[in-house]
């Protein structure tokens, strides 16, 4: 791709997953999920005279919109019932005994990772926003947002040592490689497989 915008925005996205894997702020967190998420819907569109590439991208962005507004009101619930948007800090309250919605609020910001990482039930999105995307802005897209979300999900889940999230997790992952091999049973695209 020759243009210098591509580049650009293949930085600027990196950027945002690398503030995602480092931070422990969930306000920090979101703003880095946004930056790298404003790359990846802008991409998404990046084959400017193709139809198919301007629907995958304004999918990819409502979807991704309404996720994202689920991951912030689950951080506004986590302020609300922890006093804080640090990660140790809601570890702390966690364990000292935490109310139900700081629980209510844990179950909206894994909604919103989920659909970063495409996990079931959260993952209908994909197949339609990769059949349109650009070949590379697949690959970029398949990985490397995924592995800064999953980074987030280790740190936001397990460093808050709250239980039962471990099996959300295993329940989440199980069902996504089941119904994920079975759906790419009857896929003749390389990029909907």
């Amino acid at each position: 791709i020759r243009h210098g915008e591509y580049y650009g925005l293949i930085l600027f996205g990196a950027v945002g997953m690398m503030l995602m894997s480092s931070a422990v702020e969930l306000v920090l967190i979101f703003i880095a999920l946004e930056i790298s998420s404003i790359a990846t819907y802008i991409l998404a569109g990046f084959r400017l005279r193709s139809p198919a590439s301007a629907e995958s991208s304004l999918k990819y962005f409502l979807l991704g919109s309404f996720a994202t507004a689920f991951f912030l009101y689950g951080i506004a619930m986590m302020f609300g019932a922890t006093g804080s948007t640090n990660v140790y800090a809601i570890a702390a309250a966690l364990h000292s005994g935490a109310p139900t919605l700081a629980y209510a609020g844990m179950a909206l910001m894994f909604v919103g990772l989920g659909f970063k990482v495409a996990s079931v039930p959260f993952h209908v999105w994909t197949p339609d926003v990769y059949e349109g995307a650009p070949a590379p802005v697949v690959a970029l897209m398949s990985t490397a947002p995924k592995a800064a979300a999953f980074a987030v999900l280790l740190r936001v889940l397990f460093a808050a040592g709250t239980p039962g999230w471990f099996w959300v997790i295993w329940i989440s992952a199980a069902l996504s490689m089941t119904l994920g091999n079975i759906g790419a049973l009857v896929q003749t695209n390389v990029k909907l497989l």
